[in-house]
């Protein structure tokens, strides 16, 4: 039979595996962000994605 996994054990992995802010100490939540853009040479709105890492030091400034 399979192992049951708990919250803490969960937490435990993800902190161990996942990278981890330098400054406070927490796991990164990773963010997908969109922005529209007007490109000029093609006369069309086109779409820039990327991806940000949240944690508590800069959670102010990504949701503002």
């Amino acid at each position: 039979m399979a192992k049951k996994q708990d919250f803490a054990s969960k937490v435990a992995k993800s902190q161990r595996i996942a990278e981890s802010c330098p400054v406070c100490g927490d796991v990164y939540t990773f963010l997908k962000k969109e922005e529209a853009y007007f490109s000029e040479s093609t006369n069309s709105w086109k779409y820039r994605k990327g991806s940000l890492k949240v944690c508590k030091c800069n959670e102010k400034e990504v949701y503002s």
